[in-house]
């Protein structure tokens, strides 16, 4: 009987016969010989073989030396080998197994079959990749062979690289990032050159949360380039990188927590999941009536798909929206992005969603179907952004794939057998033991309940609607009393759908079983948005703490934390129509207009008296739909006094949420409803609204507009003896003329402010305006009157716990000694006001306090931990949409990127932040990065052009001191290295041009 001959040529050389090694017997030659035959699998002539082998003897001594060969192989495996006087072949009948064909084929296989049968195929051959083909055996003076067996290999290793490259994305597609990183990292080390490999490995550590590792893997590739090709990563590669960092500075947002287990859907939750991890699939959209349990299904889902998206899942509720408009708003505020810098919320989020990967809950759409449009725009602008939407009704989308959501599983008619293997049986049993915990199901009870299941369609909010009346009732009168009001509905109500009339059958019976006591709470209730506390519950509607945990119990009303209920959009609907067939709708909005006027109105006074916390702030950001309904009531209606105690505060709130864009709409159309009043506190009002509609023009960026909005409500509120607000006015008039370089003007602005604010005893805006002088001090170079107007803000700011004054002020005293060239004092005070900024969750300020670190580390020589600090510092103001703040990150990542003699990246960083800079009339900010642009020059031995450029700056009367120093200085040391008549004529073009001229020759 003939052995097996068995070879292993992946990876290194080994050659068996019936378990024998056979490798040793053999000369390297006569080895090489016998791999080349197995591998061709064909004849081959004498003559070719020698020349393979033994080309560089003659022609008789070659064929010797083959003949020698033969009679080795001959004499070890005689069955193997087909030998006559012209040719030699592998007999491919004899018993054998090579490991390079099973390799071949199953990555032949496994490429044409596309289904898990496929994978496991591929997996079983890179199981046999072992290493490179022939790995570590090389035949001394067989040049013609060497250049067969690498041709071979690179044959190979690229079909092992599709294979891997294939196992990768199977697993990466289905989440198993862990699985995903192996082959991956085999890539890798097949082939380090690729790229694609490297990137592939850093989103798969970034969804794995390893971000240093995936950081790291970037600088690897980044060095593996530059030292092969002297390359930077492409614009792919860096983008990613820019991905991860968002990645990793972004706060998880945990889903909305459910009070109690989710019920069934096993099926609809596995057809969802696979739905959504299918690249094509974009927005997925479930459709049913209210109360049909969307909302549940939407976010047990979403909990699910958690790992597979980098920058998270987020949820954005959107019943309380009072229409489309405020979409864009609402999905700002969700992801933590203030509308900053942008005249236009939807370019601000367009702009953040470009590069993102992540899953956007939508629920509630019906609401603002009008907005489809806008998710219409996103979805080609963000393509690994994917939407699930909720809605009563389709989008009706290109985009779409509509899943229709249907009641759990009832028991068919007559069936009272294994009643809890239907879902909403096990619902009903779930609420009926919370509300009654003792509570089993009887014999007698058994067709009632899957009566009560089958009558309301399965649908959970009826569901638990009719078992929360079972501590009251038994199952049999809960049936009873629906199929009364059902009856009723059947006959009065013909217009309301059949699926509709089942619920409000529940709802009626419910709300007659209610007391007239609670009854009255219920609709009073109904005009709360998004919420209430116990405290609101009270003063608008009269609700104990009693009644509202009665109505809890009923399943009328759900609890959302200690002390806070919500109620259900499809309860609160019916509760709202008895309100209005009651004829109390206006009486109670009134009163829930008036307590948020007066909850505004008492933060208000709180914080004039520096008494405000940032707890409190985050208090009202939790109200802001009720406040919201609260001030478009008071102005729909002319209610001045109420929107009198609610705009300041509703303007700063709109101010930390970031919605810069709705506040503007909001304030712009209350003066529209109220000019023209005539009586004082009218107009008094309206100066004020101009006021806050100059600050969020100005907040998004119109500083024109804003400055001619300040103007005019101003002289109004002037004329109406209102210190504060005028005070509050010049500030704003004072940040607008320091951005714009008017250093005088923004001087003496803030000083009438300061004393204005000192009037009023406003210890807050004290430190605030004692800030704003110490950074009008320090541009001009004034350090010492800056520090001394900083230290004061920061005594007072300390005092009062105003913890973002304070952390201003170290920024400011910072710079100071930044401008004295005392780096290490900057980076103290710099690291004091991060960990500051940081607690209390402020990015602006974050972004702002990392770059200045990062500027001090660079000045320093700590050049790895600037770039850290800049890098940080520039994502987190692309995160916010700070445009400004992105100019100055650009400048100095170019400033960077010159002292490390990376000339070209710092041209091209600082062209960018140039550019920023004037799109936003930034001046200062434009001239300090000429000045580095023309250092960058200096260095690369264009001293003429950096002359024309330094003259401009140092003529410019916007150019802050310490940029000055520098600019002076570099005009000194490139006029020492050119004729006098150069630098004459370089100064005099510098100085009759425009920056913008500059940007065209220089930077074009």
């Amino acid at each position: 009987m003939v052995g097996e001959l068995r070879f292993r040529l992946l990876g290194g050389v080994e050659v068996s016969l019936a378990g024998e090694s056979a490798v040793e017997a053999l000369s390297s030659k006569a080895l090489a010989l016998l791999c080349y035959l197995v591998v061709t699998g064909r004849s081959h002539s004498r003559a070719t073989l020698a020349g393979l082998l033994w080309g560089e003897k003659p022609e008789a001594q070659a064929l010797t030396s083959l003949r020698q060969a033969l009679a080795q192989l001959r004499r070890l495996f005689p069955a193997h080998l087909r030998v006559t006087r012209r040719a030699v072949a592998f007999d491919r009948t004899a018993p054998h197994w090579l490991d390079v064909a099973v390799f071949e084929n199953k990555v032949r296989e496994g490429r044409e079959d596309e289904t898990e049968h496929g994978i496991t195929v591929l997996k079983e051959a890179i199981a046999l990749y072992q290493g490179d083909f022939l790995e570590g055996f090389h035949v001394r003076d067989a040049p013609a062979f060497e250049e067969w067996a690498a041709l071979q290999r690179e044959y190979l290793r690229t079909r092992a690289l599709e294979a891997l490259y294939i196992l990768t994305s199977h697993h990466t597609d289905r989440g198993e990032y862990e699985q995903a990183l192996g082959y991956a990292d085999r890539l890798i080390a097949l082939d380090s050159w690729q790229e694609e490999a490297h990137r592939w490995r850093m989103l798969l550590l970034a969804h794995l949360g390893r971000y240093s590792e995936a950081l790291t893997q970037y600088e690897t590739c980044r060095h593996i380039l530059r030292e092969a090709f002297d390359v930077e990563p492409a614009a792919e590669t860096q983008r990613l990188r820019e991905r991860i960092l968002a990645a990793r500075q972004m706060h998880p947002h945990p889903l909305p927590p459910q009070p109690t287990p989710f019920v069934g859907r096993e099926e609809e939750l596995a057809r969802l999941t696979a739905l959504l991890a299918n690249p094509s699939c974009r927005l997925l959209t479930l459709v049913g009536p209210g109360g049909i349990g969307k909302t549940r299904l939407g976010i047990q889902v979403a909990e699910r798909m958690l790992p597979r998206f980098l920058h998270g899942v987020h949820f954005v509720p959107l019943e309380t929206l009072p229409s489309a408009s405020f979409l864009p708003s609402a999905l700002l505020e969700a992801l933590e992005i203030p509308s900053q810098g942008q005249t236009n919320p939807v370019v601000r989020l367009l702009d953040y969603l470009r590069d993102k990967e992540m899953l956007l809950v939508l629920d509630g759409f019906e609401q603002v179907l009008e907005g489809a449009t806008l998710l219409a725009e996103i979805l080609p602008t963000a393509p690994d952004v994917k939407f699930l939407v909720t809605s009563r009704e389709r989008l009706d989308l290109r985009w779409e794939q509509v899943f229709p959501v249907k009641g759990l599983p009832v028991p068919p008619d007559g069936r009272l057998a294994d009643l809890e293997a239907y879902a909403a049986v096990r619902l009903f049993l779930q609420s009926a033991r919370r509300a009654h915990p003792g509570f089993t199901l009887k014999e007698e009870e058994r067709e009632a309940v899957a009566r009560i299941c089958r009558l309301v369609g399965g649908t959970p909010l009826g569901v638990e609607l009719a078992a929360a009346w079972v501590p009251t009732l038994s199952a049999r009168e809960v049936l009873h009393r629906m199929e009364r009001s059902l009856d009723c509905l059947q006959a009065t109500a013909r217009d309301i759908p059949s699926r509709h009339r089942s619920l409000r059958a529940v709802f009626e019976s419910s709300w007659r079983l209610l007391s007239e006591q609670e009854q009255a709470i219920l609709r009073r209730l109904s005009v709360f948005q998004g919420g209430f506390s116990e405290e609101a519950a009270w003063a608008v509607a009269g609700a104990t703490p009693s009644l509202l945990a009665a109505l809890e119990a009923k399943s009328l009303l759900r609890r959302e934390g200690p002390g806070r209920y919500a109620i259900h959009e499809t309860v609160r609907e019916y509760a709202a129509e008895k309100l209005r067939l009651a004829g109390e709708s206006a009486a109670v909005r009134d009163q829930h207009s008036a307590y948020f006027a007066d909850l505004l109105n008492r933060v208000e006074v709180q914080t004039r008296r520096g008494q405000a916390t940032e707890r409190r702030t985050r208090e009202l950001i939790r109200e802001i739909d009720n406040i919201r309904a609260g001030w478009v009531w008071a102005v729909e209606h002319g209610r001045t006094t109420d929107i009198g105690r609610m705009l300041t505060s509703l303007s700063r709130l709109y101010e930390a949420c970031g919605r810069f864009q709705e506040g503007l709409a909001m304030f712009r159309e209350a003066i529209e409803r109220l000019k023209g009043r005539s009586e004082p506190e009218g107009e008094l009002i309206v100066g004020r609204l101009l006021i806050r509609e100059g600050i969020f023009a100005h907040l998004l960026g119109e500083h024109e507009t804003a400055r001619r909005l300040l103007k005019e409500g101003m002289r109004i509120v002037e004329r109406h003896g209102d210190r504060w607000e005028v005070a509050l006015a010049l500030n704003l008039l004072g940040i607008l003329a320091g951005k714009q370089g008017n250093h005088e003007e923004a001087r003496r602005l803030f000083t009438e402010s300061l004393t204005g604010f000192r009037s009023e005893s406003d210890p807050r805006f004290e430190a605030i305006l004692l800030n704003n002088l110490g950074i009008a001090e320090r541009v001009v170079g004034n350090y010492e009157q800056a520090e001394q107007f900083s230290w004061e803000s920061l005594r007072i700011s300390r005092m009062i716990g105003a913890r973002r004054a304070e952390a201003r002020a170290l920024q400011n005293l910072a710079l100071v000694a930044h401008g004295q060239k005392d780096y290490a004092r900057a980076k103290r005070l710099h690291e004091k006001s991060l960990a500051i900024l940081r607690e209390e969750g402020d990015l602006w300020g974050t972004a702002l306090a990392l770059g200045n670190l990062g500027e001090a580390a660079r000045l320093s020589g700590e050049y790895a931990e600037a770039r850290k600090y800049l890098e940080e510092s520039l994502s987190l103001r692309r995160q916010i949409g700070d445009r400004w703040g992105i100019a100055i990150a650009l400048s100095s990542l170019g400033s960077l990127a010159r002292a490390e003699g990376e000339y070209r990246l710092a041209r091209q960083r600082l062209g960018e932040a140039l550019q920023l800079a004037l799109e936003v009339s930034a001046i200062p900010v434009a001239l300090d990065t000429l000045v580095e642009f023309a250092e960058v020059l200096i260095r690369q031995g264009e001293e003429e052009k950096a002359l024309e450029i330094l003259a401009l700056s140092l003529t410019h009367s916007a150019i802050e001191a310490w940029v000055r120093e520098k600019a002076e200085a570099l005009f000194r040391e490139a006029a020492s290295r050119v004729p006098p008549d150069v630098v004459a004529k370089a100064q005099r073009r510098g100085q009759s041009q425009k920056i913008e001229e500059v940007v065209e020759n220089f930077f074009a």
